[in-house]
């Protein structure tokens, strides 16, 4: 296989895209196994995605915040309304097109205060573990990274000593669940609220954001960072931990897990390459209908079991429908309704921010 350097634009990396599109289709592809065929431990590679692909979720979104914002971001009014406004218009409007199905399909969703703070997204800050909608967990937690996002960009900006310290009280954030918070002997499901707490996570959105402060204008030679990606995807497949996935993220296996995540995202940012057009395609499109792919797999794969028990579906004829369906779904749900409300985020982003600077 041969690659070639991609002319990139600015604040776009391909590769990364690549990473994002494979995280959100391993998940896809965890869930619809586990729902089809059964829970899987943690010493199956899908059950390790179904926890981790998650993980490199939050490194790509802290890393691409830092690569597009690192000087865009000023700490006054009309940068700070342009970042948030963005954001909103990114990830609410599929939130709320996903929502009020789940509120349909399942009657015992009927607590209005619960119903505010999910489409207010308050929820990620105070009920973060009673989401509406299946993984919609992790977006209340993105929402509380974009809150500490421009803290840890000026810390940054200001001094190595003044990061240092924001990192070092943030991984001591993450080190006190992984050792203390969260038991290893207690199945994970029991700990669910402790382990979806964004501020157990957060540790790996700002992992991105050092991967971005340390390395982006710096060139590193090749053949080191293949040999990192290939450490950090081998060390995830084969690394001793059996049982309940609770012991993918307590003690150290918590840390080694996460920096397996850490170098393959850090290794695909300074190796921004391009595929030949049959992998670039698939790969860059997973990509784009990344968010689609997370937030509607769940609610597809619900109509297609429900069909598979009419016409008798074996199991892998399910689960195959169901990826088909999906993709096609996304690709669709981005081009029509996601890409509509970018633009307009651009729009009423810009013309806030002009009113603000006047």
């Amino acid at each position: 296989m041969t690659v070639q350097h991609v002319k990139q634009a600015p604040g776009r990396v391909t590769s990364l895209d690549y990473v994002r599109g494979l995280a959100a289709f391993g998940i896809l592809l965890y869930h619809f196994q586990s729902w089809t065929l059964g829970h899987m431990e943690a010493e199956s590679f899908w059950g390790r995605i179904g926890l981790y692909g998650v993980a490199i979720f939050y490194v790509l979104s802290g890393l691409t915040l830092y690569h597009v914002y690192e000087a865009r971001l000023q700490p006054h009014k009309a940068p700070l309304t342009d970042f948030y406004l963005k954001r909103v218009f990114r990830l609410f409007p599929l939130l709320w097109l996903i929502m009020p199905v789940y509120l349909i399909i399942d009657p015992t969703l009927r607590d209005w205060d619960r119903i505010l703070l999910n489409f207010t997204g308050l929820f990620g800050f105070v009920s973060w573990d009673e989401p509406i909608g299946v993984g919609v967990w992790s977006i209340g937690n993105e929402l509380v990274f974009y809150l500490f996002f421009p803290l840890f960009l000026f810390s940054a900006r200001h001094s190595r000593v003044a990061f240092a310290i924001v990192c070092l009280l943030i991984v001591g954030l993450g080190a006190y669940f992984a050792f203390y918070s969260i038991n290893d002997a207690v199945p994970l499901a029991r700990q669910w609220r402790d382990y979806v707490n964004p501020f157990n996570q957060i540790f790996l959105f700002l992992g991105g954001v050092a991967i971005g402060y340390f390395t982006k204008y710096r060139r590193l030679p090749t053949l080191p960072l293949v040999a990192l990606l290939l450490a950090g995807i081998v060390m995830f497949i084969v690394y001793p931990a059996s049982g309940n996935t609770v012991t993918l993220v307590t003690d150290w296996n918590r840390f080694i897990f996460s920096a397996t995540c850490l170098a393959v995202c850090f290794a695909m940012y300074k190796l921004p390459v391009t595929f030949p057009k049959v992998l670039h395609v698939p790969l860059h499109t997973l990509g784009e209908i990344s968010y689609a792919l997370y937030l509607l797999h769940p609610l597809v794969y619900k109509v297609v079991k429900f069909a598979a028990k009419q016409f008798n579906f074996s199991p892998w004829v399910t689960i195959v429908v169901a990826i088909v369906t999906t993709v096609i779904l996304s690709q669709l749900v981005y081009r029509y309704y996601e890409q509509y409300f970018i633009k307009l985020g651009q729009k009423v982003s810009k013309t806030i921010t002009a009113r603000l600077e006047a």
